[in-house]
């Protein structure tokens, strides 16, 4: 997947630039969370991390780390309709609005897909006018992927 910045920084350089301090474990699920491009829970970042034999950390080190992240704008925290917590990389660096995006998630394999465009930001921009502030908006999308529908 290309990346989307023009000169992207290292986990290192955004960790330390977030005012944090850099652990291996801070290090490590960054990267898992820039490499994959996709919303991850807790669970599956402890997985992802347990499979390298070199880069292992337990769930409450993950959750406390996904936590600071979340709270220095490293990472962003989405709940599906499955009700389950995942975490996705917030590409700091950029504008607060660059990477905007939702996703679409299939009722039957839970497989979870981003949708780049987002039209719902010209009607924000509308509410901006009629004077709110600090406004956000949730929009989610499900359906059946076509591996499921084939199966």
């Amino acid at each position: 997947m290309k990346s989307h910045h023009k000169a992207e920084r290292s986990s290192q350089d955004e960790i330390r630039a977030a005012g944090l301090k850099l652990t291996p474990a801070r290090l490590h699920v960054l990267e898992i969370l820039k490499r994959d491009h996709c919303l991850l829970t807790i669970d599956e970042i402890v997985q992802k991390l347990s499979r390298s034999s070199s880069k292992s950390a337990d769930w409450t080190t993950v959750y406390r780390t996904l936590l600071t992240f979340a709270d220095a704008g490293l990472v962003t925290p989405t709940t599906l309709v499955d009700g389950a917590l995942r975490y996705e990389y917030s590409h700091p660096s950029e504008d607060k609005h660059s990477h905007h995006h939702h996703h679409v998630s299939c009722k039957k394999c839970g497989k979870i897909e981003s949708i780049e465009a987002c039209e719902i930001e010209k009607i924000q921009k509308q509410i901006e006018k009629m004077g709110f502030r600090e406004l956000s908006h949730r929009l989610e999308f499900t359906g059946v992927c076509p591996k499921c529908r084939l199966s």
